[in-house]
Protein backbone atom coordinates (compact mmCIF):
# COMPACT_ATOMS: atom_id res chain seq x y z
CA UNK A 1 0.00 0.00 0.00
CA UNK A 2 2.95 2.35 1.05
CA UNK A 3 4.51 1.96 -2.47
CA UNK A 4 1.20 2.67 -4.38
CA UNK A 5 0.51 5.40 -2.76
CA UNK A 6 4.04 6.69 -3.36
CA UNK A 7 3.76 5.67 -7.17
CA UNK A 8 0.69 8.07 -7.26
CA UNK A 9 2.33 10.84 -5.52
CA UNK A 10 5.23 10.99 -7.77
CA UNK A 11 2.42 10.42 -11.08
CA UNK A 12 0.82 13.46 -9.58
CA UNK A 13 3.49 15.51 -9.48
CA UNK A 14 4.94 14.77 -13.13
CA UNK A 15 1.31 15.48 -14.16
CA UNK A 16 2.06 19.18 -12.65
CA UNK A 17 5.24 19.10 -13.97
CA UNK A 18 4.00 18.49 -17.70
CA UNK A 19 1.61 21.51 -17.46
CA UNK A 20 4.59 23.89 -16.18
CA UNK A 21 7.00 22.85 -18.69
CA UNK A 22 5.06 22.38 -21.32
CA UNK A 23 1.66 24.39 -21.10
CA UNK A 24 2.05 26.05 -24.94
CA UNK A 25 3.41 23.06 -26.90
CA UNK A 26 1.11 19.93 -25.80
CA UNK A 27 -2.90 20.44 -26.15
CA UNK A 28 -4.60 21.12 -22.92
CA UNK A 29 -6.78 17.20 -23.55
CA UNK A 30 -3.54 15.42 -24.33
CA UNK A 31 -1.54 15.56 -21.34
CA UNK A 32 -2.82 12.49 -18.65
CA UNK A 33 -4.31 9.20 -20.39
CA UNK A 34 -5.74 6.62 -18.18
CA UNK A 35 -5.48 3.01 -20.30
CA UNK A 36 -5.76 -0.52 -19.93
CA UNK A 37 -3.79 -4.07 -21.53
CA UNK A 38 -6.51 -5.91 -23.11
CA UNK A 39 -3.71 -8.51 -24.29
CA UNK A 40 -2.94 -9.48 -20.36
CA UNK A 41 -6.89 -10.83 -20.48
CA UNK A 42 -5.44 -13.55 -22.59
CA UNK A 43 -2.18 -14.90 -21.14
CA UNK A 44 -2.77 -18.52 -20.59
CA UNK A 45 0.16 -19.11 -19.45
CA UNK A 46 0.74 -17.22 -16.49
CA UNK A 47 -2.37 -16.18 -15.50
CA UNK A 48 -4.84 -13.97 -17.35
CA UNK A 49 -4.44 -10.42 -15.47
CA UNK A 50 -5.92 -6.76 -15.31
CA UNK A 51 -4.00 -4.05 -15.71
CA UNK A 52 -4.85 -0.38 -15.39
CA UNK A 53 -2.36 2.62 -16.23
CA UNK A 54 -1.57 5.79 -17.14
CA UNK A 55 0.25 8.01 -19.31
CA UNK A 56 1.40 11.23 -19.07
CA UNK A 57 2.88 13.74 -21.31
CA UNK A 58 6.15 15.30 -19.65
CA UNK A 59 6.92 17.51 -22.36
CA UNK A 60 6.27 17.80 -26.59
CA UNK A 61 8.49 14.48 -26.96
CA UNK A 62 8.83 12.73 -23.53
CA UNK A 63 6.11 10.60 -21.85
CA UNK A 64 6.18 8.07 -19.08
CA UNK A 65 3.56 5.24 -18.00
CA UNK A 66 3.22 3.11 -15.83
CA UNK A 67 0.72 0.41 -14.47
CA UNK A 68 -0.34 -2.63 -12.58
CA UNK A 69 -2.62 -4.88 -11.86
CA UNK A 70 -3.45 -8.65 -10.54
CA UNK A 71 -4.31 -12.21 -11.57
CA UNK A 72 -7.35 -13.81 -11.94
CA UNK A 73 -7.49 -16.83 -9.19
CA UNK A 74 -8.54 -19.51 -11.35
CA UNK A 75 -8.79 -19.19 -14.67
CA UNK A 76 -6.60 -21.40 -15.78
CA UNK A 77 -4.74 -24.31 -15.01
CA UNK A 78 -2.96 -22.53 -11.92
CA UNK A 79 -5.21 -22.44 -9.56
CA UNK A 80 -5.36 -20.01 -6.14
CA UNK A 81 -3.27 -16.79 -7.85
CA UNK A 82 -2.62 -14.79 -5.91
CA UNK A 83 -0.26 -11.29 -6.82
CA UNK A 84 0.40 -8.49 -8.95
CA UNK A 85 2.50 -6.71 -11.31
CA UNK A 86 3.93 -3.25 -12.21
CA UNK A 87 5.28 -2.06 -15.35
CA UNK A 88 6.70 1.87 -15.70
CA UNK A 89 8.06 3.18 -19.13
CA UNK A 90 10.18 6.15 -20.20
CA UNK A 91 8.97 7.24 -24.32
CA UNK A 92 10.80 9.46 -26.41
CA UNK A 93 8.43 10.07 -29.73
CA UNK A 94 10.07 11.17 -33.04
CA UNK A 95 9.14 14.70 -34.50
CA UNK A 96 5.94 15.15 -36.34
CA UNK A 97 5.73 11.39 -36.21
CA UNK A 98 3.43 8.42 -34.28
CA UNK A 99 6.64 6.18 -33.32
CA UNK A 100 8.14 5.56 -30.02
CA UNK A 101 10.87 4.21 -28.28
CA UNK A 102 11.12 3.24 -25.04
CA UNK A 103 12.93 1.52 -21.90
CA UNK A 104 10.74 -0.01 -19.93
CA UNK A 105 10.85 -1.92 -16.07
CA UNK A 106 8.72 -4.66 -15.38
CA UNK A 107 8.07 -6.28 -11.95
CA UNK A 108 5.87 -9.52 -11.15
CA UNK A 109 5.15 -11.24 -8.23
CA UNK A 110 3.09 -14.27 -8.06
CA UNK A 111 2.08 -17.50 -6.30
CA UNK A 112 -0.36 -20.52 -7.00
CA UNK A 113 -0.89 -24.12 -7.18
CA UNK A 114 -1.04 -26.76 -9.65
CA UNK A 115 -2.64 -29.89 -9.30
CA UNK A 116 -1.79 -33.49 -11.16
CA UNK A 117 -0.43 -36.68 -10.18
CA UNK A 118 1.97 -38.88 -10.87
CA UNK A 119 2.09 -41.62 -13.33
CA UNK A 120 3.18 -44.39 -11.24
CA UNK A 121 0.18 -43.26 -8.55
CA UNK A 122 -2.18 -41.59 -10.95
CA UNK A 123 -5.27 -42.00 -8.70
CA UNK A 124 -3.29 -39.96 -6.02
CA UNK A 125 -3.60 -36.39 -6.26
CA UNK A 126 -0.72 -33.79 -5.62
CA UNK A 127 -0.18 -29.82 -5.11
CA UNK A 128 2.42 -28.16 -6.61
CA UNK A 129 3.41 -25.12 -4.67
CA UNK A 130 4.62 -22.21 -6.58
CA UNK A 131 6.49 -18.37 -6.00
CA UNK A 132 7.64 -16.57 -8.65
CA UNK A 133 9.01 -13.45 -8.96
CA UNK A 134 9.94 -11.85 -12.43
CA UNK A 135 11.93 -8.42 -13.07
CA UNK A 136 12.39 -7.36 -16.46
CA UNK A 137 14.10 -4.43 -18.33
CA UNK A 138 13.63 -4.08 -22.40
CA UNK A 139 14.04 -1.73 -25.30
CA UNK A 140 10.88 -1.14 -27.03
CA UNK A 141 9.18 0.35 -30.17
CA UNK A 142 5.73 1.78 -30.12
CA UNK A 143 3.47 3.26 -32.82
CA UNK A 144 0.44 4.71 -31.96
CA UNK A 145 -2.53 3.07 -33.91
CA UNK A 146 -4.98 6.06 -32.57
CA UNK A 147 -3.71 8.95 -31.50
CA UNK A 148 -6.26 11.56 -29.48
CA UNK A 149 -8.65 10.95 -31.78
CA UNK A 150 -11.67 12.40 -29.90
CA UNK A 151 -9.50 11.69 -26.56
CA UNK A 152 -8.95 7.87 -27.57
CA UNK A 153 -5.64 6.78 -27.71
CA UNK A 154 -4.30 3.31 -28.81
CA UNK A 155 -0.94 2.15 -29.01
CA UNK A 156 1.12 -1.45 -30.31
CA UNK A 157 4.80 -2.31 -28.53
CA UNK A 158 7.24 -4.60 -29.31
CA UNK A 159 10.43 -5.01 -28.18
CA UNK A 160 12.93 -6.94 -26.24
CA UNK A 161 14.86 -7.22 -23.59
CA UNK A 162 16.17 -9.19 -20.14
CA UNK A 163 14.21 -11.31 -17.90
CA UNK A 164 15.32 -12.10 -14.07
CA UNK A 165 13.69 -15.08 -13.03
CA UNK A 166 13.39 -16.78 -9.51
CA UNK A 167 10.83 -19.37 -8.92
CA UNK A 168 10.61 -21.37 -5.55
CA UNK A 169 8.40 -25.06 -5.99
CA UNK A 170 7.39 -27.58 -4.01
CA UNK A 171 9.01 -29.82 -7.09
CA UNK A 172 11.95 -31.59 -4.96
CA UNK A 173 13.70 -31.93 -8.57
CA UNK A 174 12.99 -30.80 -12.69
CA UNK A 175 12.95 -34.95 -12.95
CA UNK A 176 9.77 -34.65 -11.16
CA UNK A 177 8.02 -32.76 -13.68
CA UNK A 178 8.51 -35.59 -16.54
CA UNK A 179 6.32 -37.71 -13.99
CA UNK A 180 3.38 -35.75 -14.49
CA UNK A 181 0.28 -37.19 -16.07
CA UNK A 182 -1.50 -34.06 -17.65
CA UNK A 183 1.70 -32.07 -17.56
CA UNK A 184 4.62 -33.56 -18.27
CA UNK A 185 4.57 -33.17 -22.01
CA UNK A 186 4.05 -29.14 -21.58
CA UNK A 187 7.12 -26.83 -22.40
CA UNK A 188 4.71 -23.87 -21.74
CA UNK A 189 4.16 -25.29 -18.49
CA UNK A 190 7.43 -26.30 -17.55
CA UNK A 191 9.22 -22.61 -18.07
CA UNK A 192 6.31 -21.99 -15.32
CA UNK A 193 6.69 -24.27 -12.72
CA UNK A 194 10.61 -25.54 -12.51
CA UNK A 195 12.16 -23.73 -9.45
CA UNK A 196 15.45 -21.53 -9.64
CA UNK A 197 16.57 -18.44 -10.77
CA UNK A 198 17.11 -17.97 -14.70
CA UNK A 199 18.04 -15.24 -16.72
CA UNK A 200 16.62 -14.97 -19.99
CA UNK A 201 15.92 -13.07 -23.13
CA UNK A 202 12.57 -11.09 -23.15
CA UNK A 203 9.99 -10.63 -25.65
CA UNK A 204 7.86 -8.15 -25.11
CA UNK A 205 4.68 -7.68 -27.12
CA UNK A 206 1.41 -5.62 -26.09
CA UNK A 207 -1.47 -3.51 -26.43
CA UNK A 208 -2.85 -0.43 -24.68
CA UNK A 209 -6.05 1.08 -24.95
CA UNK A 210 -7.10 5.00 -23.10
CA UNK A 211 -8.37 7.66 -22.62
CA UNK A 212 -7.27 11.08 -22.65
CA UNK A 213 -8.69 12.70 -19.01
CA UNK A 214 -7.01 16.30 -19.56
Amino acid sequence: MRAIRFIGLFLLFLLGFSKVAAADSIPKKGRMALQIAPLALLDFNNGSCYKLGTEIRLTKSFYVSADGGGYFRNFNSLKNMKGGNLDFRLKYRFPHSNSLISISYFYKKQSFEYHDAYVEEPDIPITVYTRKIVNCISLNYEYKLVNNYRGIVVSAYAGLGIRFRDVKSSFETHHDFDRLVKGGDSQSLYLVLIPGEKTWLNLNLGLRVGCYLF
